[in-house]
Order: C-alpha cells, then structure tokens, then sequence
C-alpha cells in the first residue's frame, strides 16, 4: 500500500513539472517561430542594401551594369562577371542585433519588387496559314511580366514575344488589383522570344511610385549580372493553378547557346530547375540581391524541374537594339559564313595548319605551335562579308577579337565554360567590327569584319502580321515559312515528297535580300483548273520562264508584264520543283476566274503583301 502511494506522489510529482515545462517552452517557441520566419526572409532578400535608403546602403555592393544619362546599356564584356565578393549583407549593429530601420525598408523593398510583377492578359487572333485569307478560332491566354525602367526608352513592361504573339488585345494587371490596364506592344524581338509593352494608363505606376514627377528614380527592379552556376535564383510570376503571384526557387544548373523553341534560333541560354510552368512566361528571375537576372520562357517537355530562362545579357541586348533604332527591334547578328569543323588532323594538316603531331620533327621541337579553328565553307552573299567580299571559301578562322577559337567551333567563355563562336558575335549589333584572325594559303592575315543582321529564306515568322498570299485562276500562291510546314506537318511523322523537299529549303540562304520560296498552298477549284486540284505545297521555281525570287515578284510578272514583254503570252505557265511539274492556265479569263473563286469563298481581295510592305519601306 505504502509502495502505491509513493508511486502516485511521483506520479503527480511528474505532471507537475511537465506542466512547467509546457508553461517554459510555450514562451519561448513564439521567440523561436519569429526569429526562424525572420531568417528565412533574410535568406530570401539577401543582399538588398542596393535597393535601400542612402544610408544603408554598403560600399562594396555587387557591380551593375552602368548606364549614363540618356544612353544604353554599355557595350558588352566578354564574359560579364560580377565581383568575387558576396558578402554584402552585413548590416549588424555592433551588439550583433539587426538595425530595425533596416527591417522595415527590406520589407519595402520586397513588396515594390512584387509589385513590379504583373499578370499579361492575351487575346489572341492568329491567322490561318493554310487560307491566310482569314484567321483561326480566338483564344485568350495568361502570363507574366515586370516593370522595368529601360533607358533611352523609359519605364516599359518587358513580357515574352510569345505571349502576345498575333494579340488582338493586351492588358496589364497588377499584383493584387482589380483593374486590367490597356497595353501597346512596343516592339516585338521574335528570335529572343522578348516583347516590350508599354501601358499609357497615368495611375498604372501610382502603386510603384510616391511622387509621378520622379518615377524613373522610385522603380526597384534593376538588371544584375549574369550569375554562375549553382548560384541560387527565385522565379517570379504567375503560373497556371492559382491567381495570385507565385514564387519558385531553384539554382542555375547551366549556361550555354539552346534552341528558342519560338523561332527555332539559337542564343545563349540558362538552364535553372525551378519549376517554369504555364504563365511563368515573361516573369523576372532574379538572383539573391532580387536583381533581374534573365526572363522566364520555356521549358523541356517530358522532364521535371528543367526550366529556361533567357540571360541578362540577351535582354539587354533586346533593348539596346531597341533603343538604337528607335523603338524598332532588328536582330541579333551574324558572321554570315557557313562554317566546317576542323576536328580531324589530316583536315587541318590539308589546309596548312600546323598540327600536334607536326610540333615534334626527330625528336625536335617545332618552332610553330599547333593552331585550331574553323574553315569556311560558304558566304552569303546578303551579308557585309559576301558584299566586300573580306572572306573567301577555305579561310580558316583562327581567333576573333584575340579570342582563340577551337576546332570544335567554341571559344572560352569562363572559367569551366565554353560557348560556340556565334555566342560571341550576336553580342554585337549590325554593322560593329570584329577581328579576324585568318589563315589563308598557309599564311596568317588580319582583317576587319562588319557583322550583319541575320535574315532566313525561310522565316520562322512574320512579325505578327498575317502570311502574304496570292490568287491567281484559284491557284492560292504563298510564302513558304515555318508555321506553314507546322500546318502540313511536317516534322510529325510520314510526309510527302513535296513536304520533305520543302523542309530542305529551310537552311538555305538567300542571294538578295528580298527573296522567299514561294510556294503552290492549294487549288481551289474552278471549271477552269480542272485537273490541278489535287496539287499543293509545290515550290514554284519558274512563271513563263523567268525565275520567280518572291510572291511579289511573281504578282509583277503576272499582272505589270515585268518580263518587258511586246504582246502577252496567251498562257500562263507555272514550273514547280520537285518532279518538275508544270500547270498551264489561260490567261485571257484570268481575272474572270479569280474573281469567281474569290466570290465563292468569300476572299475579299485576290492577293495581299502586308510583309513585303514593311520590308521595301525600311530597305
């Protein structure tokens, strides 16, 4: 009994303290959970004395990209590298207790930079490229964007080219209102996937800024530099599967030339695994300063976590070229050669080049060392180098800008990394030089080379406006591009010989700077072209005779009698590749029977050149 009783006093004795320590732990763990959520915000803003008070901020802040007043982005490093010092966010009192001022504007800073994230609302109206007389089904679309003070050109929107790809209408929402601003599309940059709007609301900025009069100077978001790998970076935006602004971390897993799934073009690229979901498109990722780092843009299919982001210096490239040209975008450039890899020995020994095997005669050292580089294969005759005529088949690039190039085609980048040649030359804008390093008929020479702007025979896109097309007796003439292939299918499978030997043109190059594959789209039949209606995506190569270099080429010939003839032929004659084939059409009801075909499919008028338009007035 005693035994029981000494058990039940330790028993009590036991609730009693553990009550204490309830009591003790339950004090201090709102200590605990405050101090753990306050270090995981310093986590997230690391390093935002640039963005604070005058008085916060610290001298040995990471460097940005200087501008100057009323100019643009200086001209690029190569590479550009930010200081090795990262510990910039040092802002303790001496008693190791964080200034409470300090607190405060962090906490400012991090709602203006969400602020500067907004949500793109997209209608949007595509155009049939199968019957460019008319437009496919409206859809509307979602994404995201930042504002962002560009200089030169002032405080604009920056979204993906893709997101309001052929838009009907764009609005701008900000980060917890109602109201959907009216955006215009300021320029439009197809190859980098890049799209400037610019929102002419007076109140859209009235949430960013304090004072209208000074609203270049309040913006927070600023461009940072470009970041190494396994630096930590956060995607801001507005994904699929909620409304409001999402935040995604993740690291950058790697940097180097990709493919821009919009256009097909390859720029350099930054790889992060931060999911990058449907309506990220056009958010900032920002590194551990919360400056803008790159623009979300795509992802790999089929793959988790992969996430692609154009780089800082893409976008200010974008910008720049903007600026230059007057709120017009023109593109990146192009060396304008067709280059050969010279990975093999007895390739480079056939050109005169001193090899590894040649360094050592009888045991000797050879006072050549071994040289690497590419060989040119080919020159298009459209750029500065074909027209000067600076480079010649079979010169081999050895260096560019005093930066060796290797046999396999790259060049140093940073330490650990190497970039293809063309990386560093879309760094440029039309018409800078760069130097090349040549050896020519075994002897080593210097010249002076302007780059280009590039321009594909057959374009990837036509700048949101609609395909060109022309009807002639209800044969549907056209421009061949890539969206057209996509609408025949081309890389889906099994296709025809006509579509595979389309698909063979789309790395050709072009003699002038106005000539396209124009190509038979369909016959819509007539009494009057019985017998051809089952012909289509045919290449039209010859129109009585006369090589035809683009659809308004071929409108001259047949309509103005370009071909300077004394009396018109009395047929019309159109030769197509492959096979050779040939249609034969009357030409004195030419008009009658195009007008009908016209009426019956309610076309509004037989041919239309909306690209051809914008290309003679700006050449």
């Amino acid at each position: 009994m005693g035994s029981i009783i000494i058990c039940f006093h330790w028993f009590n004795l036991m609730i009693i303290m553990s009550c204490c320590f309830v009591s003790v732990l339950t004090l201090l763990v709102p200590r605990i959970s405050i101090r753990s959520s306050s270090e995981a915000r310093m986590a997230f803003v690391s390093s935002l004395r640039p963005f604070l008070p005058q008085q916060h901020r610290d001298v040995n802040v990471r460097k940005r990209i200087k501008l100057e007043e009323g100019k643009g982005y200086d001209s690029f490093i190569w590479p550009t590298i930010s200081d090795s010092d990262d510990n910039i966010r040092d802002l303790q009192k001496d008693d190791g207790n964080v200034d409470e001022d300090y607190k405060t504007s962090k906490d400012n800073v991090i709602s203006l930079i969400f602020d500067s994230v907004v949500k793109i609302h997209c209608t949007h109206s595509e155009p049939d490229c199968l019957m460019p007389w008319q437009r496919v089904i409206q859809t509307s679309s979602t994404s995201s964007g930042f504002i962002i003070n560009v200089p030169g050109i002032g405080v604009r929107v920056i979204t993906n080219a893709h997101s309001v790809e052929y838009a009907s209408i764009v609005q701008v929402q900000r980060r917890g209102g109602a109201r959907k601003y009216n955006a215009v599309i300021e320029a439009v940059g197809n190859e980098c996937d890049l799209a400037l709007l610019r929102v002419d609301s007076p109140d859209f900025l009235k949430i960013l800024v304090s004072d209208d009069s000074d609203i270049e100077n309040q913006l927070i978001l600023q461009f940072g530099p470009l970041p190494f790998l396994q630096d930590e970076v956060e995607v801001l935006g507005y994904p699929t599967g909620g409304d409001s602004m999402s935040v995604t971390s993740g690291v950058v897993s790697r940097i180097e030339m990709q493919e821009y799934a919009h256009t097909n073009t390859h720029l350099l690229c930054m790889q992060i695994d931060a999911a990058i979901n449907s309506g990220n498109s056009g958010g900032p990722v920002v590194n551990e300063n919360l400056e803008v780092v790159g623009v979300a843009f795509q992802s790999l299919e089929m793959a988790d976590n992969i996430g692609y982001v154009v780089p800082v210096n893409v976008v200010t490239h974008f910008l720049e070229d903007v600026r230059r040209h007057s709120g017009r975008y023109t593109g990146f450039c192009v060396l304008g050669v067709r280059l050969a890899l010279l990975e093999n020995p007895a390739f480079r020994k056939s050109l005169g080049m001193a090899v590894e095997d040649d360094s050592i005669i009888n045991g000797v050292h050879a006072s050549s060392s071994p040289q690497s580089g590419v060989m040119i294969k080919f020159i298009e005759t459209t750029t500065y180098a074909g027209k000067l005529n600076l480079l010649h088949p079979n010169d081999v690039i050895l260096a560019i800008d005093n930066i060796t190039v290797a046999n396999d085609g790259k060049i140093p980048f940073r330490h650990g990394e190497r970039v293809a040649l063309m990386c560093y030359i879309q760094n440029k804008f039309d018409g800078e030089i760069v130097s090349l390093l040549l050896l020519r008929g075994g002897k080593e020479m210097k010249i002076n080379v302007p780059v280009s702007t590039k321009r594909n025979l057959v374009p990837a896109n036509f700048n949101n406006k609609p395909p060109p097309y022309l009807i002639v007796s209800g044969l549907v003439f056209t421009v061949l591009s890539v969206p057209l292939l996509a609408a025949w299918e081309a890389w889906d499978g099994y296709v025809s010989d006509a579509v595979s030997y389309l698909l063979g043109l789309v790395e050709g190059v072009k003699e002038l700077h106005k000539d396209e594959v124009v190509v038979l789209s369909q016959v819509l039949v007539h009494p009057e072209n019985l017998g051809y209606d089952k012909y289509s995506a045919l290449h039209l190569t010859k129109y009585n005779g006369v090589p035809v270099k683009s659809l308004f080429h071929l409108k001259n010939l047949i309509y103005n009698n370009e071909n300077d003839v004394e009396e018109e032929e009395p047929f019309m004659r159109f030769e197509f590749a492959p096979h050779s084939t040939t249609i034969v059409m009357e030409r004195y009801n030419m008009e009658k029977v195009t007008r009908e075909v016209c009426e019956e499919h309610s076309i509004s008028k037989p041919y239309s050149f909306p690209v051809d338009e914008e290309v003679r007035n700006t050449e």
